[in-house]
């Protein structure tokens, strides 16, 4: 009897780590649109994946930190990558090219970014 809580313990434990997994990833998504949307540049949205996972310290307390790598794009033919990173699910830190910026440079290939690290 012990042995089959156990499994369904374990069972409903990735469920929830699933479940979690997909909720951070959705607002990943909604926070590089925002993001995006304010830098000017367009969001790729097929191209947003997790990147890294790290347990920090939150308040004192252990949370994970996920990072989640993308690409945009400034004028609808090129690439660049961007990133983001969750604390949990909240936003903590971001880093996109400019376009604006990117115009004005003498290396297209090497845009200007836009970091935040809070």
């Amino acid at each position: 009897m012990t042995g089959t809580w156990i499994a369904l313990l374990l069972v409903a434990s990735l469920v929830w780590a699933w479940l979690d997994a997909l909720r951070a990833r959705e607002q990943a998504i909604r926070h590089g649109r925002a993001l995006c949307r304010e830098a000017g540049v367009q969001l790729l949205d097929q191209t947003v994946s997790l990147h890294r996972l790290r347990v920090a310290r939150r308040d004192g307390l252990p949370a994970l930190v996920r990072r989640y790598a993308f690409e945009v794009s400034l004028d609808g033919s090129d690439r660049h990558r961007g990133h983001l990173d969750l604390g949990g699910h909240r936003l903590e830190a971001w880093s996109l090219p400019l376009p604006a910026d990117a115009a004005l440079a003498a290396e297209p290939a090497a845009p200007a970014r836009l970091t935040r690290h809070g």
